[in-house]
């Protein structure tokens, strides 16, 4: 197993003070502060100890109202387990569900954490291209002509990481009926369900409720800036996540408690943080996009996340020479596109979660970096 791409670059960013961080894939805003001060009174008043493994009953009730309000998932507490991030959640789903020799099939480009989930459970990842010619949208026909007999779960991550795409409800209604035309489970990765930067997004589970085999994986880590306090959470059926259950027994027996109860804080806080937070994506969002069009390197707006994909071909150099040739010679951290896959190989990956000055500044250097330019 490699380590993941996007690691590799911050490593060496963190190594040389005075970088522009436009590689960081974690909100730049604090934890608001009611969330904050739910965390520190679970301290005074003790809450420091095991809860069930799925999660306090008291958090899953706030997050049934969240999924139906937000989502347009109608579950109940015992189809919702917490576990430590998003990534936790999404693994031992995985775990719950693959056996040695399946296939999982991935987006290109996608997460890389995904692809370090399968060598551990023995399994094999199958890509499906997902092309910047096409706004870096499913390649619906390509799909179906990677499923194999041994092909046993679809992931679908909307808003995507790392292109910011949101696919729309006919390329989603497709995706399900594929999924069951195949007897495929449907992972949709939705930890940037409330980052949105124009229209809507539409979840599978709230498409077809009654799909069996349909697993929803959601954080807090991005919503409410929340990526230190480890906690995200799947919903499916009750097999599904009792099985699940048992795996995160194994590993790590349940989220802190601490961070449960600022959880429960976030979700019936104020939620204007939200607002602001996905404002101020937006407003960079757009910053970027001028930059980059006018420097001739944009290939796709984002409608969701808080990413932006780079045209950087010019340069003639692959994607992770470019990103560390970056890095040394004009002090600008970026994720390489093949950290995602192979078919964004000639791009790299902007972080809209930096200041608007580190944006303006970084996305210039990198321009003119492409083109030669001092």
């Amino acid at each position: 197993m490699a380590h993941s791409g996007i690691r590799e670059i911050a490593n060496e960013a963190l190594r040389r003070p005075g970088t522009i961080r436009l590689d960081v894939g974690q909100p730049d805003f604090p934890t608001p502060q009611h969330v904050k001060d739910a965390g520190k009174r679970a301290i005074d008043e003790n809450k420091t100890f095991y809860t069930h493994t799925q999660g306090l009953l008291s958090l899953r009730e706030k997050l049934v109202d969240k999924l139906e309000r937000v989502n347009g998932i109608k579950t109940t507490v015992e189809n919702i387990a917490c576990g430590p991030g998003g990534v936790g959640a999404l693994a031992a789903t995985l775990a719950a569900v693959v056996e040695q020799g399946d296939e999982v099939l991935l987006p290109d480009p996608g997460w890389p954490n995904y692809r370090m989930m399968l060598p551990w459970l023995r399994a094999r990842g199958v890509f499906y291209p997902c092309p910047p010619a096409a706004g870096f949208q499913p390649d619906l026909e390509a799909l179906e002509h990677v499923i194999t007999p041994r092909s046993k779960v679809l992931v679908v991550n909307s808003p995507n990481n790392p292109t910011g795409a949101v696919y729309p409800l006919d390329t989603i209604t497709a995706l399900i009926e594929l999924a069951q035309r195949h007897n495929l489970w449907l992972f949709s990765d939705e930890c940037y369900d409330q980052i949105l930067l124009d229209g809507s997004w539409t979840s599978p589970a709230a498409v077809a409720p009654d799909d069996p085999r349909i697993a929803t994986v959601f954080t807090f880590s991005k919503t409410y800036s929340m990526t230190g306090w480890r906690i995200g959470y799947v919903t499916g059926t009750a097999e599904l996540i009792d099985t699940a259950t048992k795996v995160l027994e194994s590993n790590s027996s349940c989220v802190s408690t601490i961070t449960q109860v600022a959880a429960e804080a976030a979700l019936v806080g104020p939620q204007d943080c939200v607002a602001e937070m996905v404002g101020a994506y937006r407003r960079r969002r757009d910053l970027v996009v001028e930059i980059l069009r006018e420097a001739e390197l944009h290939i796709a707006t984002p409608n969701g996340a808080f990413y932006i994909m780079a045209d950087v071909s010019p340069r003639g150099l692959p994607a992770r020479e470019f990103s560390f040739a970056l890095l040394r010679e004009r002090g600008v951290s970026v994720a390489p596109g093949t950290a995602f896959g192979e078919v964004a190989r000639e791009a790299v990956r902007i972080s809209l979660a930096s200041s608007e000055a580190d944006l303006s500044e970084g996305v210039d250097r990198l321009a003119k970096f492409v083109h030669g330019r001092t």
